[in-house]
């Protein structure tokens, strides 16, 4: 699996998904998100999606929320979390979601949340 210079692992799924889960106690920085932007566009010629699996914890700078999901071949976003009582997409990004039309949703990460969540990134991509 790829791994970015900043502690973030790529796991290329079945089609044009990728999971990517993102080391404990990282603060992503607009310069992180732009490194994950720049190897997801040249990785995927065509559109895809992401599987965030949120196995650990982690947060973002303003800058970065501005600027998550801003690829124009991301078709949607599916954020797996693991602690229920954490379950929330960042503040800024939930408002950019809803004026740019972004399409994310959060899933249950438990073996049937995983594979709703794969059936729901599929279904954006056909």
């Amino acid at each position: 699996m790829p791994s970015l210079s900043f502690g973030c692992t790529i796991n290329h799924l079945e089609g044009n998904i990728s999971e990517v889960i993102v080391d404990n106690n990282i603060e992503l920085t607009l310069e992180m998100v732009e490194e994950l932007d720049s190897y997801l566009d040249a990785y995927y010629p065509d559109s895809f999606a992401l599987l965030v699996n949120k196995i650990n914890q982690y947060s973002y700078t303003y800058e970065a929320e501005l600027c998550l999901g801003s690829l124009e071949k991301q078709k949607a976003i599916a954020v797996l979390y693991h602690d229920l009582q954490r379950e929330k997409i960042p503040p800024q990004f939930n408002k950019r979601r809803k004026m740019d039309n972004i399409n994310i949703k959060t899933f249950p990460a438990t073996k049937l949340g995983t594979q709703t969540a794969l059936n729901w990134l599929t279904s954006h991509l056909s």
